[in-house]
């Protein structure tokens, strides 16, 4: 973020637009191959998968904005506390949803 001269923003949009091609790979056929019970198509988990992001992504976004223009925490800290957020709401729902 800093050697790029990045924007804050704009390097967390990229970050985590990158890492979900990765995430969804794992997810499917690591963290939740083993599930019991009926299985969405490969189309309909995709579509959860994505669906889940744009949830957990919204509630870190939120989370970091706050932290940064309203509570004035550092940029890299705010960065860093988001991932608890995104992590948790993200693996709820994809536990729940995508891969039940």
């Amino acid at each position: 973020m800093k050697k790029l001269s990045c924007h804050y923003i704009i390097s967390n949009v990229i970050a985590y637009m990158i890492a979900q091609t990765n995430n969804f790979l794992w997810c499917k056929y690591w963290v939740f191959s083993k599930e019991e019970g009926p299985k969405h198509t490969v189309w309909e988990q995709l579509l959860f998968f994505a669906i889940a992001f744009g949830f957990a992504y919204g509630a870190q976004f939120l989370f970091l904005i706050f932290l940064v223009e309203v509570c004035h925490v550092d940029k890299m800290l705010a960065q860093f506390l988001g991932l608890f957020v995104y992590g948790t709401v993200n693996f709820i729902a994809n536990k729940k949803v995508t891969f039940r």
